[in-house]
Parts: structure tokens; sequence; C-alpha cells
């Protein structure tokens, strides 16, 4: 959970029950998902014992923080001061706890010094929030984690909530081949990066930086869900783990003892499948660990979380696109710029032509395909 404490009272012990449930009643209040409004604590000191009241607002399809429960708590067996002071000294904690929106959610992204150069991946992610529709304010909600020192420097430059991820591998600036063994360190080292986060109280949307947002694409994630994936091919049901493929390049994962256990397990799995990449290995053992670990998987619809592998025939309803089913980053660049070009024309076509015609991207390009009928 994320703590803000804004003023201590010492109280007499009668008093703290009747205190505690005005301030509930007083905190109950609703709004529309994405609000940058912050949760609220109001700590209660009463001789040895701490009471942490939070007022937090929900939209109707937002994601939920989890219950502080034993059950939802990261770690049981620490107490409310506890986690605030480990989140004070955790640079990490203190960047997702100014990010976080609503339930302790932020989104996440991740690159090195080749994705962030001048007019490169970096640059054309944060236009697509920018010229998005009314999703400009879900900046302030991202937090992006950088490989090396020169990436981490140009993200200073141009956006308020970065991570410099201290890594020993070399050559953490350079493109990452795909399957090559940096690129496999890389996954493998996102994966656990991500378990430290679920380990710290957060939910999290992690999207690829070869990903275009242009609509707020939490909207399709459902608030029952433990985890959710794109998928490079939709089959016509979100709840088929057996035929679905989940796409670890968005993903979101809600904070919890089970998921924080899912990740671990999931990760140690790495040394009974070498050479292969995380989400290779997902795909191997989701049935099996969502029984185990009693999570719900969710997989979007591709009508709203586009892929180059499988590309949404609506561009009224498509969310985010991804640059899958393709390898360098010029060919991502020259093909993701022309889905950003066919959005600014699709948005500068007046309402009522947009209703008597059905506009779809182009489907041409370096690894853009027809998308058949």
């Amino acid at each position: 959970m994320k703590f803000k404490t804004d003023i201590q009272v010492q109280l007499p012990m009668f008093c703290v029950g009747g205190f505690v449930a005005a301030l509930l009643i007083l905190s109950i209040h609703y709004t529309k998902l994405g609000d940058d409004k912050s949760p609220e604590v109001v700590t209660v000191t009463s001789g040895s014992h701490n009471m942490a009241v939070e007022s937090f607002t929900l939209g109707v399809n937002s994601p939920l923080a989890p219950p502080m429960s034993k059950e939802n708590l990261p770690n049981n067996s620490a107490s409310t001061s506890e986690q605030v002071q480990k989140a004070d000294q955790d640079p990490l904690a203190e960047v997702l706890k100014s990010a976080a929106m609503e339930g302790n959610t932020v989104i996440l992204t991740q690159a090195n010094e080749a994705w962030m150069a001048p007019n490169s991946l970096f640059d054309l992610f944060l236009e697509g929030f920018h010229v998005g529709e009314g999703i400009e304010h879900l900046l302030n909600h991202l937090v992006v984690v950088t490989e090396d020192k020169k990436g981490f420097e140009k993200c200073k430059t141009v956006h308020k909530y970065c991570y410099f991820l201290k890594t020993k591998k070399r050559n953490i600036g350079k493109e990452k081949v795909y399957m090559s063994k940096e690129y496999l360190v890389t996954m493998w080292a996102r994966n656990k990066f991500q378990r430290r986060i679920l380990k710290l109280g957060y939910n999290f949307l992690y999207t690829d930086m070869d990903i275009l947002w242009l609509r707020n694409p939490l909207r399709h994630i459902a608030i029952t869900s433990d985890l959710a994936f794109a998928s490079d091919f939709f089959y016509g049901d979100e709840d088929s783990i057996e035929t679905s493929t989940p796409n670890g390049g968005f993903m979101y994962v809600k904070s919890s003892n089970k998921t924080v256990q899912f990740f671990k397990s999931w990760y140690e799995q790495r040394v009974n499948y070498p050479d292969q990449h995380d989400q290779y290995v997902l795909n191997q053992i989701k049935v099996e660990f969502t029984k185990r670990f009693q999570v719900r998987m969710q997989f979007v619809n591709s009508l709203y979380t586009a892929g180059f592998c499988e590309m949404s025939k609506d561009i009224s309803k498509v969310c985010t696109v991804h640059a899958n089913c393709c390898v360098t980053i010029g060919a991502k660049l020259q093909d993701l710029r022309s889905i950003l070009e066919d959005w600014k024309t699709y948005k500068s076509i007046p309402p009522w032509v947009k209703e008597k015609e059905n506009f779809r991207f182009r489907d041409h390009g370096i690894c853009l395909h027809p998308m058949g009928k």
C-alpha cells in the first residue's frame, strides 16, 4: 500500500474508535478513472498502536488496489509503520509513491540508450500520449526504467519519473538483438525487477516502449483480474488460458501475495528452459500456475490492444498498437510512425464523417502486412 502521512494526533484510547469512524465517512468519494488526485492517509497514534486510514478514489472500470488483508499484503509480518519506513529508505519506492494513481497503480516502461536516442522510440512513445485521446495525464503515472546512465540522463530531460536500474551487464546501452544472450539476460532481469514492484505493494501496467498508446487500455482490464496480457493473436475469449499466448510487452499485474509468489516461481523456472525468454516460459507454465496460485489471467481483446501480428480493424476502438512480429528499431520506428500519421489523420476527420465510414490503419510497411477483409 502507498502511505502519505499528513498529520499525527495524540488521542486518548476511548476517542480513537469514533475519530477513525468519522475519517472513514468523510473519505468516501468517487471520481473518473485516471484522476490525478492522490490518496490521503491520516495516521492516528494512540499509545503504541498506529492505524492508517486511506482515502482513495475508484473509477467504475479501474483496477482496484488489493484490500488490506493478510492474503494481499505483500509482507504479512510487516507493520504499517515498518512499511512506511522501508518505503522512505528505498529510492524506487519513493519514485513509485510519487507516480502512483488511485489504487496504487503505476505504468512502467523500460529501455536503454539505443531506444532513447533522439527521434527514436522513446520520443515516439511519449508523442503518442500527447496526441492520444484523453491520455496525456497518464504521463503523470509513468515510470521510465533505464538500464544505463546515458538513457537515464536523456529520460530526466523530458520526463518526470525516471529510475536508473543499475546492472553489471555489459553493452547495456546497445540494441539487444532478439533471442541473443544479452536479450535473454535483459528479459529475465526485467521479470525479477517486476516482482520487486509487486513486493513494494504496487500494481503495475508494464508496456514495452515500442507500443503506441492512443487511448486508455486500463478501461479494458477487469477489476477481477490478477494478471492481464495482450496477446499476439486473440482467439475470442479473454479467459482462454489454454489457447491464448501472453505477450509480456503489455502486462497488468495486481500486487498480492499470490502474484508475488507467481512471479517468484516463474523466475525460478528459467533453469528448466535454458536459452528461452520469460514470455516463452510463461506460456508453458500458465495453466499449471494459474491453478496453483489461484489467480485469474485475462487476455485483452486485440480489438483494443492491437499489434503488428494482428492489427485491430477498428481505429475507433483501438487503445494501443504494439510493434510485435517485427525486429530492429529502424523497422519498428518506420511502421509505428505510419500508424501515428494515420491516427492524426483520423483525429482531424469530422465526427459525422467518422460515423458513416469505417477507418483502418494502413496495412503496408516493413512489418505491417495486409489484414485481410
